[in-house]
């Protein structure tokens, strides 16, 4: 919030300046010059570079609040994978969740894109999204060092 005010009276400041700089009596060129780069140019440029810093955060923050989001939204649905036996449709992630389906599908697509999930089909066509990790928890207790493999 600093970022948008201080770039905002920046810019305030410049068009004070830019209003006296033309109310400004006879001056050389050169005095002319440097007066307006420093009087009007300078606070203009740092304001206008606070407001697109500002801006910028505010769409990477946006950014950042998605990602959480979706990654609690897998969260639920490995959650309920693992209640399931590993194996989940988009309509069961939406009726236990309370997402709405293309959300649902969403987050179990990203799943798979992230190599968590396979997709499989039923002969009837439905996707079945399979947690193998999951479906594989049992035999973690008969696990021993990788070395001894």
């Amino acid at each position: 919030m600093g970022k948008l005010i201080g770039g905002g009276g920046l810019i305030a400041v410049a068009l004070f300046m830019l209003l006296g700089f033309f109310n400004a009596g006879p001056m050389g060129t050169a005095v002319a010059v440097f007066t307006f780069l420093l009087a009007v140019v300078l606070p203009a440029a740092t304001g206008g570079a606070l407001l697109r810093s500002h801006f910028r955060e505010k769409g990477t923050f946006a950014r950042q609040r998605e990602q959480l989001r979706l990654q609690t939204y897998e969260s639920e649905i490995l959650q309920l994978a693992q209640r399931k036996g590993g194996k989940l449709t988009v309509v069961e992630v939406a009726a236990e969740t309370g997402l709405d389906a293309p959300t649902a599908d969403a987050a179990l697509q990203s799943l798979a894109q992230q190599g968590v999930a396979d997709i499989e089909v039923t002969d009837s066509g439905v996707l079945v999204y399979a947690v193998h990790d999951i479906q594989k928890l049992p035999e973690k207790d008969s696990s021993r060092n990788i070395l001894d493999a």
